[in-house]
């Protein structure tokens, strides 16, 4: 058995026994003790709530133990925090007091959806109503998610094999003219945290639309154009990827 340091393990997920808590309940015991509340987990006799995204932690390193009295029904998933990721070599300027990212916004990009929600890691939720006509984008190598209102977009028409393959793989259906949504070089964007899933509507496959979530594994990191009322969305990292079953990673 692996044996750690004192100190060195943090909790990675709470589960707390579905006899003994309800998602309500155990969501205010998370607030109340210092900890983030984000969608549950639900599954098998537990809810699980993640604190932070597997990948960010040493593997071989998890286990799980009772949190508390065992009376309470709580188990806690610790690991070692892997070492500090590297920070972004993006350029940043100071917009109200804040480092925000000097973002490069890929030249084409492909129309693939309507965007619904965003679920952040810290529990908050940026949703995007349907007449607001916000479009799921991807950059044509498929690792980039781009959600942009098509009001505030210009769209054009544009032959490029490589952005109508990816959409062809995604909806299932032909493409005769990749429509792309191009905006202003040198917009700044601000990093509001990571995401934990998405949920789009898409006709693919179907003539009928559908609602599809994706729960990341590997949370990508969601920067915004306006923090109060974002206009522009970027997810990347995280191993995203646009294939014919969906958004993986």
């Amino acid at each position: 058995m692996a044996r750690f340091k004192k100190g060195s393990t943090d909790v990675q997920s709470l589960l707390f026994e579905k006899g003994k808590w309800s998602i309500t309940s155990a969501s205010k015991w998370l607030r109340d003790h210092g900890y983030k509340a984000p969608k549950a987990e639900s599954s098998g006799e537990y809810h699980r709530f993640r604190q932070h995204p597997p990948f960010q932690y040493q593997k071989g390193t998890f286990r799980t133990i009772v949190f508390g009295s065992a009376r309470n029904g709580i188990k806690a998933v610790i690991a070692v925090p892997s070492p500090t990721r590297s920070k972004s070599k993006n350029p940043t300027v100071k917009k109200g007091g804040k480092d925000v990212k000097k973002s490069r916004i890929p030249a084409l990009l492909v129309d693939l959806a309507d965007a619904r929600s965003i679920e952040l890691e810290d529990g908050r939720e940026l949703r995007f109503r349907l007449s607001g006509g916000f479009a799921l984008c991807a950059n044509k190598k498929g690792d980039e998610i781009w959600i942009i209102s098509r009001k505030g977009g210009k769209r054009v028409a544009t032959q490029d094999d490589r952005a109508e393959h990816l959409f062809e793989k995604f909806t299932g259906f032909e493409a005769e003219d990749t429509g792309s949504l191009v905006q202003l070089p040198g917009l700044s964007l601000e990093r509001i945290g990571r995401a934990m899933s998405i949920i789009y509507r898409s006709d693919k496959f179907s003539t009928n639309p559908s609602d599809y979530i994706h729960a990341f594994k590997a949370y990508p990191t969601v920067s915004v154009d306006n923090v109060n009322r974002p206009r522009i969305v970027a997810l990347r990292g995280g191993r995203i990827k646009v294939t014919a079953e969906g958004i993986t990673g």
